[in-house]
């Protein structure tokens, strides 16, 4: 793909994120089910496009389902709403809020919930990737997090992500979720270090586009 497709691509990944995001703004702002036309008229995109969206975060699980009986005959109308669960981004949210201390502070703090957390969901385990790229990618797969891109150079691997799970919380809280993922990643790489032939070092570098949680993963070999 050349540079030019890429960076299109990229743009066009941008933008269908930003639009359902509203979407979902707008689901979770309702105070009742919505249908599709209702989407399509609110945010003034075509009735298509707000089902395609809407079929997205369904399968993503982040919205069901629904249907309500129209007052006159014919078949019931399908609607849809926030699927009710204990979210993952709500906490990290909450967590963040009241984290207190300087940015820096706050970063470190995320950085040592983000080792537990992995040995909460069962992230930090012995796992069959032999090389970190494929390590890293696997574990963000796992995560709900989409990967855009992999550079190897000299022995530095970078990874680009294209969207996460955070990324609304990234927009108020960046120092936060950089820390959660670099502590996160971090500790399954150190589990690892054996099968992989060596330690890596984390680095997360800022995110240029100001909180959208499209950040880079530097995996640089370390010495211990």
């Amino acid at each position: 793909m050349s540079v030019q497709r890429h960076d299109a691509a990229a743009r066009s990944d941008r933008a269908a994120g930003r639009q359902r995001q509203k979407v979902l703004d707008l689901l979770r702002e309702a105070t009742r089910p919505v249908d599709v036309q209702l989407v399509a008229d609110t945010l003034r995109i075509h009735v298509t496009t707000a089902r395609f969206h809407l079929s997205a975060l369904e399968s993503q699980g982040y919205i069901r389902r629904g249907s309500s009986r129209s007052s006159g005959a014919g078949r019931p109308k399908l609607t849809y709403e926030l699927t009710p669960r204990l979210d993952y981004a709500d906490i990290v949210s909450l967590f963040a809020a009241h984290l207190g201390g300087t940015p820096q502070e706050r970063q470190e703090r995320a950085q040592r919930i983000g080792a537990d957390l992995a040995h909460r969901v069962r992230l930090a385990r012995s796992r069959a990737e032999t090389s970190v790229s494929d390590l890293v990618v696997a574990t963000l797969a796992d995560l709900g997090f989409q990967v855009r891109s992999v550079l190897t150079s000299f022995g530095e691997v970078t990874i680009q992500i294209c969207t996460c799970p955070l990324a609304e919380v990234a927009q108020t809280a960046p120092e936060v979720v950089r820390g959660i993922q670099q502590g996160l990643i971090q500790e399954v790489i150190d589990l690892n270090a054996e099968s992989l032939g060596g330690h890596y070092g984390v680095l997360v570098t800022p995110d240029p586009h100001g909180g959208s949680c499209e950040v880079g993963l530097v995996l640089r070999p370390a010495t211990r």
